[in-house]
């Protein structure tokens, strides 16, 4: 083999390692770049997550609220409604108890 084709692939050889080499950095930048991107996606996902759950957590407790006050409201028109039945036959209680009293 003459010293010009030895050189010539040298030469080749230098440049094909070198384009490897290139190649590889490439690779492993590429993979770099996307595990950042990665972690920016899932860091994003991972914050709508949280706003979401604050934002349901808001409204159950907006409802549980509302079904509180409902329930409330419903309990002292039953405790008036009962208050206001007693209070009309008190006076046939009292009746009663003075006829009770007098009769014996």
């Amino acid at each position: 083999m003459s010293l010009e084709a030895m050189e010539t692939l040298a030469s080749v050889e230098d440049r094909l390692r070198k384009q490897k080499a290139d190649a590889a950095a490439a690779v492993k930048q590429a993979a770099a770049d996307a595990k950042v991107q990665g972690e920016a996606i899932i860091a994003e996902a991972r914050q709508r997550a949280q706003e979401e759950i604050a934002a349901l957590t808001r409204e159950t407790d907006e409802t549980a609220k509302a079904a509180a006050r409902t329930l409330a409201d419903q309990s002292e028109r039953e405790r008036e409604a009962l208050r206001a039945k007693a209070k009309a036959r008190e006076d046939e209680a009292i009746a009663f108890v003075v006829e009770r009293i007098v009769s014996s």
